[in-house]
């Protein structure tokens, strides 16, 4: 009896991943991770960001502080948010913006400032997309 159920959930579940929508790759120069933290001042406070969506598709992303703090996000074709935290910067007043697959897996990242609206971009590349964003 738990044999069968274990098989019968492992079955549904299966199912289920393969109904779900398919995720575009990321392939191309434009797909990094971010290096190095920039060198310079930081800063310790209260903080906001502006996130919009320019790519042809959902993506789910984060923002993360020095101190681990981060925000998530889930954006529509052409939706915008705001994400507010608390914590300390990298460098130069840096936050780290994280594209990520729909299982949570970095895609894309780079150090940008929030002082203007942070926007990512995916431009059809092949059989995938590449990806970018005003990362500053």
């Amino acid at each position: 009896m738990i044999r069968t159920l274990t098989l019968l959930a492992v079955f549904v579940l299966t199912l289920g991943l393969a109904a779900c929508e398919e995720e575009p790759t990321a392939t191309g120069p434009q797909n990094h991770r971010a290096g190095l933290p920039p060198k310079g001042p930081d800063y310790t406070g209260d903080l906001c960001a502006v996130v919009r969506n320019r790519a042809p598709f959902t993506i789910t992303g984060r923002i993360e502080l020095k101190n681990n703090n981060r925000a998530t996000f889930r954006l529509a074709r052409n939706e915008t948010t705001r994400l507010c935290l608390n914590g300390t910067t990298f460098g130069n007043y840096t936050v780290t913006l994280v594209v990520t697959n729909f299982v949570t897996m970095p895609i894309f990242s780079c150090y940008t400032t929030v002082d203007e609206a942070i926007e990512i971009f995916a431009r059809p590349n092949g059989d995938g997309f590449t990806y970018s964003a005003t990362c500053r």
